[in-house]
């Protein structure tokens, strides 16, 4: 019989992320990051080598710190990658393959965010900032643009990140780019040639809008690349191998950008973009909370008629190769998995990839033509985890009809060994709303399913993976048939369980929290609920979250000056008198997506209102992302809290 599953056994998982391969296909580098034992516990990232023809793999860098994004040099003598040794921000180290000691290359003020080897193997691009932001003394901060603080970052610097040249071998570095905007996603050409994103100005700067721009060699200063006017959401651009035609990802449909994520490409020299893609999500966005450290999806040259390209299609995600002429695909990995991240070189394909049943681990393959070829599992890292606790699998994708028949819904379900004695139910609220459900690895629903809940997950309207139209179908009104689907998903989960009439509970974190706030208000039908990290008024969201004021002319379709009553009617603040159901906030404060202040207005309103069993669940020091990459004890408690008052609250009665 497995352990019990508990929520300190996250403390045993180990996340594996950031595949590399050296360019001779022979090595991949990869990022495990373990979470290690203090008060309070901390994660400890190290960088692993495996070999492709056996398929073994072991530590390579040792020592104190974090150490992550890791890239082979042009020649593959040598790996580059990110550190905090030394207690100080993340610096660009350069090692031997052949072994010896990590030495530093770079000494920025406020540290490296990215860097890309150049073609020569003498140096690198690398994205920083001129200087550390000065300490204020306690005096006001004065601030000039929209986007002014970041969730996960805090309030940002008022120099933007830039693009340098450093020699490996020493020297000082220099400055290549002096933008109004931050630089990112930078990489290089065979020719020396840099590209990478970036707004065109600063109030354009935000979450969404940037352009792709080309730095030539010699050049002075960089070029804008696409020929589009705003809304140009760019983001990882790369230049085939003949230097001619430069790929990126962005919306398939420039003017709805919550469409799906699309393949473009576009000639390096500058010009109108095509379109190859339009019917898939071609960025990682099926839910998980295993996860730590970067996961590449950038469309990959195989060469210049060839891209690697991610795949996300009805709660899978997946590698295939893309002809760049006629845009047809070919699938490399079937679906039931979801690859979070790849890379690829020298003919060798690899990805870290995980099941609702098992956390990711690198698989490594030689790509051919005709598909995937000699692919072995290259990481074993959370072998005796799954082997101890047994999570348990994924039933198959079940689909129910919308209520006004517009569309087919999916869902699935996660059954537990053994069930409650009450048969209880937890449904499940993606974020996004443009992400997913499906084959991803969720901790916190195999925790449920240990305790004999029956976890339901699915994806209403407005989720990705299904295509343009269930996408944009909800866009400008929230809270109307993507509620309806929620609760068609839970009505078919109910009518297909083994206990009539069993409890069924709610949570969910963003969207799924807005949806949860949501739901409440307008039915009784659950036992109780958890919002976590969510939304509760749009009119005081637009102008408090670091996104609110460009992603919610989107999704909300309205400002507070234009037609208030809209943002009103989309807020679960107006059926606030109506909310009969035991709910527990959990909010971080340092969350700038959501702030606190929408859980503080939905606390207030609910405790002084007095119909419902209400508690506020505060963490201190964490942002949006707290639940999947928040300090351990955190998320222990976060996750305790909430086993706690499902079984506080175990029906209406």
């Amino acid at each position: 019989m497995p352990d019990p599953l508990t929520p300190r056994a996250l403390l045993e998982l180990v996340f594996v992320s950031d595949p590399t391969v050296a360019p001779d296909g022979r090595t991949v580098a990869s990022v495990h990051t373990r979470i290690e034992d203090g008060t309070p516990p901390s994660y400890a990232s190290r960088i692993h080598l495996a070999d492709v023809a056996t398929g073994a793999d072991r530590p390579f860098t040792m020592g104190n710190g974090k150490d992550a994004h890791p890239r082979f040099a042009p020649d593959g003598a040598q790996l580059a990658f990110l550190s905090d040794r030394g207690g100080g921000k993340a610096q660009v180290h350069v090692v031997s393959l052949t072994g010896g000691e990590a030495r530093p290359v770079t000494s920025f003020e406020d540290g490296v965010a990215e860097f890309a080897w150049l073609p020569d193997g003498r140096g690198l691009a690398v994205v920083a900032r001129p200087a550390s932001e000065p300490d204020l003394g306690g005096l006001a901060r004065r601030i000039t643009r929209p986007y002014y603080r970041a969730d996960g970052a805090g309030y940002l610097p008022s120099a933007p990140a830039q693009l340098w040249t450093v020699d490996v071998g020493g020297g000082a570095p220099v400055r290549r780019t002096d933008l109004a905007t931050s630089v990112g996603q930078v990489s290089a050409a065979a020719d020396g040639t840099l590209v990478f994103v970036a707004a065109r100005n600063p109030d354009a700067e935000g979450y969404y809008f940037r352009q792709v721009w080309r730095l030539d060699p010699g050049a002075d200063a960089p070029v804008p690349v696409v020929e589009q006017d705003d809304p140009l959401i760019a983001a990882w651009p790369s230049v085939s191998p003949d230097g001619e035609r430069i790929a990126y990802l962005a919306p398939c449909d420039p003017a709805a950008i919550s469409s799906p994520t699309g393949v473009w490409v576009v000639a390096a020299a500058g010009g109108a973009p095509r379109l190859l893609t339009d019917d898939i999500d071609a960025v990682p966005l099926v839910g998980g909370d295993a996860r730590l450290g970067r996961g590449p999806h950038a469309p990959t040259w195989v060469d210049d008629a060839t891209l690697l390209v991610h795949v996300g299609e009805r709660g899978s995600g997946g590698v295939a190769l893309l002809d760049v002429a006629t845009g047809t695909r070919r699938a490399l990995h079937e679906a039931g998995h979801v690859v979070t991240g790849f890379g690829y070189a020298g003919g060798t394909l690899a990805a870290v990839r995980e099941a609702a049943d098992r956390p990711g681990e690198l698989f490594v393959a030689s790509v051919a033509p005709e598909g995937l070829k000699d692919e072995v599992r290259a990481s074993r890292a959370n072998d005796a985890w799954s082997e101890r606790y047994a999570p348990v699998p994924i039933s198959p994708l079940r689909e129910v009809a919308s209520d006004d028949g517009a569309a087919t819904l999916g869902y699935w379900t996660l059954q537990p060994r053994t069930a409650r004695a009450d048969g209880a139910l937890v449904l499940q609220v993606h974020g996004g709303p443009r992400t997913t459900y499906g084959h991803g690895f969720s901790f916190e629903m195999q925790l449920l399913a240990a305790r004999g809940y029956t976890v339901v997950f699915g994806n209403p309207r407005g989720g990705a993976g299904f295509g343009r139209a269930f996408a944009d179908a909800i866009s400008g009104r929230l809270g109307t048939i993507d509620a309806d689907d929620v609760r068609a998903i839970a009505r078919d989960a109910r009518a297909r369980h083994a206990t009539p009439g069993a409890p069924m509970h709610l949570t969910g974190g963003s969207y799924g929290g807005f949806m949860t706030n949501w739901l409440v208000g307008v039915t009784d039908e659950f036992a109780s609920a958890v919002t976590q990290r969510s939304i509760s008024n749009w009119s005081s969201m637009w102008g408090t979250s670091d996104v609110g004021f460009s992603w919610m002319s989107i999704e909300v379709g309205d400002v507070p000056w234009g037609d208030p009553q809209r943002l009103w009617d989309q807020s679960p603040m107006r059926h606030a008198d109506r909310v009969t159901t035991p709910i527990l906030i959990v909010h971080a404060e340092q969350d700038h997506r959501c702030p606190i202040e929408q859980a503080e207005q939905w606390f207030v309103a609910l405790r002084t209102l007095g119909r419902a069993p209400v508690e506020f669940l505060r963490f201190p020091d964490e942002g949006h992302d707290l639940s999947r990459s928040g300090r351990p004890d955190r998320r222990i408690q976060r996750l305790e809290a909430i086993l706690d008052w499902f079984e506080r609250h175990p029906s209406r009665g």
